[in-house]
């Protein structure tokens, strides 16, 4: 006998942000790489066949990673910055409190872009293309950030603001590389001479 009921679209029984925040920190925890779909599976709570029908791959999961953890960072851990009124201690303070999270255990891995960039870089277009969004992001930041500055006298480098913007990017994910390693003397170091730099 003809059941409509089985016609129906399959119902998901998860959320979708919820099973990729859930992914992302195994991709953190382990790497692209390191990254299997039975870990992957395990950590989301949801089968493999479910897993292929939504995201028809690990790659594809991965890239909705990358994309929540970017939505994510401008919406909590870029948020001093964004909203600085171009104090250039404002970036003295989300250095030192990116190195307080790794160092006290809350993102001991650090930053996943940084993380992905080394592992993976510009070999999968995809990977890439996130990369880029982020990494355009932040330099938009750091440069409505410089040009606060500038017009409250704290930064007078006005014709090179496009080049320190690129600087901070890469400091930015340097402190992102090395607070995982370094003592928190020469992470200091880093920090001030980072701040020197831009006065």
């Amino acid at each position: 006998m003809f059941s409509f009921a089985n016609n129906m679209p399959r119902k998901k029984k998860y959320i979708r942000t919820e099973v990729i925040e859930k992914a992302m920190k195994v991709f953190w925890d382990n790497g692209y790489k390191g990254t299997s779909m039975r870990m992957l599976e395990k950590e989301m709570g949801i089968n493999l066949y479910s897993i292929y029908a939504d995201f028809e791959s690990k790659e594809g999961i991965f890239i909705e990673t990358l994309d929540r953890y970017r939505k994510l960072n401008k919406e909590v851990i870029l948020k001093p910055l964004i909203n600085s009124i171009g104090d250039l201690e404002d970036i003295r303070v989300f250095f030192k409190g990116f190195v307080y999270s790794v160092k006290s255990g809350n993102t001991p891995n650090g930053c996943l872009f940084a993380n992905t960039a080394m592992e993976i870089g510009q070999t999968d277009p995809r990977v890439a293309e996130q990369l880029d969004i982020f990494f355009r992001i932040l330099k938009d930041t750091y440069i409505t950030l410089l040009e606060k500055a500038a017009a409250n006298n704290q930064f007078t480098q006005i014709d090179k603001i496009d080049q320190y913007a690129n600087f901070l990017v890469g400091a930015t994910e340097g402190i992102a590389v090395i607070a995982k390693v370094l003592d928190q003397n020469k992470l200091d170091d880093f920090i001030e001479t980072t701040i020197s730099a831009l006065q």
